[in-house]
């Protein structure tokens, strides 16, 4: 791996694990019942803090058809969109036992997406592509889920401009890794894997990171 490769991975972890921390410290100022927001912030970057860190170590790609593939992003996002989804949910509704079966939906077809996403980074054309439209397919469902019936929940909360905030927030940054990865080495090549990194971090950063304290800013104003 090279250098220009490495350094992103470097700041990337660095960042989830100031995250983590500066999280630690918000929740500890959040009443008992409102914990679990912070729990699941924590969560996020502290699982991206350890992608990141096995990147940066070289610990988290493999060569595969020629090119590096960097599988520790997909164990990140199978991992840590599923959380954002919830922390979502949990933003939309009080609890989440009178709309578990649509968190479950947005779950499944969120893991569906991010599968078939690693499947068409290890394919070869044309066959990347053809995995690249299944994911698409999937991810569609999970903005349709998310702008529909979640919505809807949301409209009858407390935290109806929050979940404006946070949806259209995660809706803008999700549509901009399936374009990085049609763009970068997974698929067209138009730029480097050291720029592609540079790109991932940004959006990585800012979803997880800047979703977390946009949401625990808004319990901790709430409350």
């Amino acid at each position: 791996m090279s250098s220009a490769v490495q350094f992103p991975l470097v700041i990337g972890w660095i960042a989830m694990l100031a995250g983590g921390i500066a999280f630690w410290r918000m929740s500890k100022g959040l009443p008992e019942n409102q914990k679990h927001h912070g729990i699941a912030a924590m969560t996020i970057v502290f699982v991206a803090f350890a992608n990141y860190l096995a990147m940066a170590l070289g610990q988290g790609d493999l060569i595969h058809n020629g090119r590096d593939v960097f599988f520790a992003r997909y164990i990140d996002w199978v991992i840590t969109t599923p959380i954002l989804l919830v922390s979502l949910a949990m933003v939309a509704s009080k609890t989440l036992a009178p709309i578990r079966t649509l968190v479950c939906a947005l779950i499944a077809a969120d893991v569906y997406m991010i599968v078939t996403g690693l499947v068409g980074n290890l394919s070869e054309s044309p066959y990347n592509y053809l995995w690249w439209l299944v994911s698409m397919v999937s991810f569609l469902v999970v903005l349709a889920l998310i702008w529909g019936p979640l919505q809807k929940v949301a409209g009858q909360g407390a935290y109806r401009s929050e979940f404006s905030t946070l949806s259209l927030m995660l809706t803008v940054l999700w549509c901009c890794y399936p374009i990085v990865w049609l763009l970068g080495t997974s698929g067209a090549g138009l730029f480097s894997a050291a720029v592609e990194s540079w790109f991932y971090l940004i959006l990585d950063v800012t979803a997880k990171v800047g979703f977390g304290f946009v949401a625990l800013n808004a319990v901790r104003k709430r409350s």
